[in-house]
């Protein structure tokens, strides 16, 4: 069966058939995640227990970045199995992991899967996490927990709507770990999730260099429970395959941004989406020796590329004012512009369609505002030639 066929059709074709549709799915998991799961698909004996578990699964890569926050040797508990990619890499520097998970299928599979990769220091248990970590006093280096954020009634963001809802157990899981992590969805506001758990912890973001995918609250050794007011303590934005970008609260509150327009020549620079979550945007104008385009405004521009900015690069071929004169014109010169908005009063398709423009070439137009509040079209190369008209 080929990368792109309908699956539905097939399950439709071979109906009743228990032993194919279990086959259907295999092959349908596989081609759903074979970008984000390169190393565990190497084992030809993994299974998946729905698609559902396959879609919520971390990335191997992603996976990585949770596993650089244990200590080699260390005692680990995963509260919320699941597919189980963060237990898998977790024993691979852990002494020893203990896992849970309450699903039966998801359970009987997962213990298969530890078979197939041939991991002898992972345990998994089925059953409710909450509950057996109340019966089983038992204490262990790290407690990582990934709430899930998907039920019949849809997706959740905050905390106390996922399951399980960690706020009123913050006190036992504190009590049984050195350091408790606390996987999250990339939505939630960071201000408000710190306050909501009660504690004061590091964040970190983690995506990709198109997307966000997580928010993480790594808590050590009880510090800041029950204080009056729950902090950060510190922030690192990790995108996957490139430096990461690590600040503090106060650094930030320190820092001295510098604002200027972009200018024909120079370059535009766009932080990848984890640090843009992660804030510390006056820190990344001090920081780089870059100019921000304006207070509210998540573009920078330079004259030469700083070293190892977290972020893309595009190189500046104009700059117009957004006004009548230009919008008249615009179309004559380029037909086929790609097109985004950063701190601007109309959307992409909105201003794609004032514009009068087909999305598509090597050419983006962002529409943002200036230091004193002007609005402005950038026209930028996205590392091609442009086909801009004389």
């Amino acid at each position: 069966i080929g990368v792109k066929e309908d699956f539905n059709r097939l399950r439709l074709k071979h109906h009743g058939d228990h032993a194919m549709m279990h086959h259907i799915l295999q092959l349908e998991c596989r081609s759903k995640t074979a970008s984000k799961l390169p190393e565990t698909l190497r084992c030809e004996n993994f299974s998946f227990p729905s698609l559902a578990v396959a879609e919520m699964a971390t990335s191997d890569a992603i996976a990585r970045l949770h596993t650089d926050l244990i200590a080699a040797g260390s005692n680990v508990l995963d509260m919320t199995f699941g597919l189980g990619i963060d237990a898998f890499h977790f024993a691979s520097k852990a002494a020893h992991v203990t896992a849970l998970e309450y699903n039966h299928d998801t359970y009987t599979t997962g213990k298969a899967n530890i078979q197939a990769l041939g991991i002898q220091n992972l345990s998994l248990i089925e059953g409710d996490s909450i509950s057996w970590l109340k019966d089983n006093n038992r204490c262990f280096d790290i407690i990582f927990i990934d709430p899930a954020r998907r039920d019949n009634a849809g997706r959740h963001f905050a905390l106390k709507d996922c399951q399980p809802d960690i706020i009123p157990i913050m006190p036992l899981l504190l009590s049984r770990c050195r350091r408790l992590i606390v996987k999250a969805s990339p939505m939630l506001d960071i201000k408000k999730t710190i306050e909501e758990s009660g504690v004061s912890c590091d964040i970190m973001t983690i995506g990709t260099v198109k997307e966000c995918k997580e928010l993480v609250l790594v808590i050590d050794n009880h510090e800041g429970y029950a204080e009056n007011q729950p902090s950060r303590l510190s922030t690192s934005c990790l995108t996957v395959g490139q430096e990461p970008f690590r600040f503090t609260p106060e650094e930030e509150l320190q820092a001295v941004p510098a604002y200027a327009l972009p200018e024909k020549g120079g370059f535009l620079l766009e932080p990848y989406p984890a640090v843009m979550k992660g804030g510390g945007m006056k820190l990344l104008s001090a920081r780089y020796d870059v100019d921000r385009l304006h207070p509210n405004t998540n573009l920078f521009t330079a004259q030469s590329l700083p070293t190892s900015f977290p972020g893309e690069y595009f190189s500046i071929l104009e700059v117009l004012p957004f006004d009548k004169k230009t919008v008249k014109r615009f179309s004559a010169n380029y037909p086929h512009i790609n097109v985004a908005v950063r701190n601007f009063p109309l959307s992409a398709p909105q201003l794609a369609a004032k514009l009068k423009i087909r999305e598509g070439g090597n050419c983006m137009a962002f529409g943002t505002t200036g230091p004193d509040g002007q609005k402005l079209l950038v026209i930028t190369s996205m590392g091609l030639p442009c086909g801009q008209k004389n």
